[in-house]
């Protein structure tokens, strides 16, 4: 009988002991429990607030953005309105003035007609060059420059009293490129019109860069400008020496042209 009851108070014991073990391993674990849920909470919170501020962050962006384009626009209006007035007051004092198109192509290859024009006017001898709507590498203005010079020669006009401005804006149409200078002859051709009081032939097209020694240089996609030129009533296509098999068979005649003085005798009567 007395071993019963030893064994019954050491199991009675054990039992204790393992009551107390799961009963503070259990506190333990609601602790953890708890300070787990805690921390969700608190990471819930922190979540909340960095949503807010994220919305907020939109919401300024999408205002940024906003009052970005408005800016962006304003700016677009108040450079149409600067080159309108520019264009007015060369008007004004304008003493003679010649329109003809270039031959561009865009980022797809096609090619379109970019209207030039060129006004001379009284001034200090000053040349201005305008170019709105349309990408461009740095050789047009050393082109441009060139184009007058060639156009002088040519002509024996004397600019050191007269003012030139070049007008090259492209219609709404994305991705036009000129490149290469490939402007040059077209510009050349328009200012020799210009300084002699002649009108130049509309359906008389040319491109091809412009030399200081009146030559015409070689440019690229002139396929692509020739069809542009025909699909706009054009019925001679002058391109640079060496570059007329490059056009191909496009419905219309082609011609080469090594000088400026050449092309002047198809383009200006």
């Amino acid at each position: 009988m007395p071993d019963n009851t030893r064994s019954l108070k050491v199991i009675i014991i054990i039992l204790s002991l393992l009551f107390i073990g799961s009963s503070t391993l259990l506190i333990l674990n609601l602790e953890k429990v708890n300070q787990q849920e805690e921390t969700i909470n608190a990471l819930s919170n922190l979540t909340e607030k960095q949503e807010e501020q994220i919305s907020q962050l939109k919401n300024t962006t999408s205002s940024l953005e906003q009052s970005l384009s408005r800016t962006q626009e304003q700016l677009n209006n108040e450079t149409r309105t600067r080159q309108k007035l520019e264009r007015d007051i060369f008007n004004l004092t304008m003493v003679s003035k010649s329109e003809y198109d270039i031959l561009a192509v865009d980022e797809n290859d096609k090619g379109h007609l970019i209207p030039l024009d060129i006004i001379i006017k009284s001034g200090g001898g000053d040349l201005f060059l305008n170019v709105a709507d349309v990408r461009f590498d740095e050789t047009l203005q050393s082109s441009a420059q060139t184009a007058i010079q060639v156009a002088r020669e040519v002509t024996g006009t004397s600019l050191f009293d007269k003012d030139v401005l070049i007008n090259i804006e492209s219609p709404e149409i994305e991705g036009i490129v000129i490149e290469g200078g490939s402007a040059g002859a077209a510009m050349t051709l328009t200012a020799m019109a210009a300084m002699q009081g002649k009108t130049i032939r509309k359906d008389v097209l040319i491109t091809g860069t412009i030399r200081s020694d009146h030559s015409i240089g070689r440019v690229g996609a002139v396929r692509a400008k020739a069809l542009a030129a025909r699909e706009n009533g054009a019925v001679l296509f002058l391109v640079p020496s060496g570059q007329r098999d490059e056009v191909g068979e496009v419905g219309m005649e082609v011609r080469e042209a090594g000088t400026i003085e050449e092309a002047m005798r198809y383009a200006i009567p």
